[in-house]
Formats: C-alpha cells, structure tokens, sequence
C-alpha cells in the first residue's frame, strides 16, 4: 500500500518589524560576524574546515560576555 502524499500550506506573516529584543541580537550577530569575518581573511583555511572554524568563532564571540561601551 502506497503512501499517501499530503501538502499541507500556511499562512506564514511576512514584514513584521522585529522586537526590541530581536533588534538587539542582530546587531550583536552582525557585529561579531564582521570581526570574525575580518579576522579569517588572511586564513588558507577553504570549503567547509572554513565554514567551521568561522561558526566556532562566532559562536565563541556571542557567548563571551560583551564588554561596556565607553562613555
């Protein structure tokens, strides 16, 4: 007996401005990307060793504690 195939469709919201909480870790992400990124680019690490030693570092950076911006 066959499987039977069944497709199932949602209406998934699309545009929605981010909460104060995503915001904050996006900037944060996107900030620890960019200084990881400029950190490997003198690498001869290639394929996907590079993509995980680029994950490891990022996840590195957002769980070490930030720092206190200067006033």
């Amino acid at each position: 007996m066959p499987k039977e195939l069944k497709i199932i469709l949602r209406e998934t919201p699309v545009g929605l401005p981010p909460t104060p909480k995503q915001s904050a870790q996006r900037e944060r992400f996107t900030k620890a990307v960019k200084e990881v990124a400029g950190e490997m680019r003198g690498t001869k690490l290639k394929g996907a060793a590079r993509v995980r030693a680029f994950n490891a570092r990022v996840s590195q950076r957002l769980r070490t504690p930030q720092e206190p911006a200067l006033p």
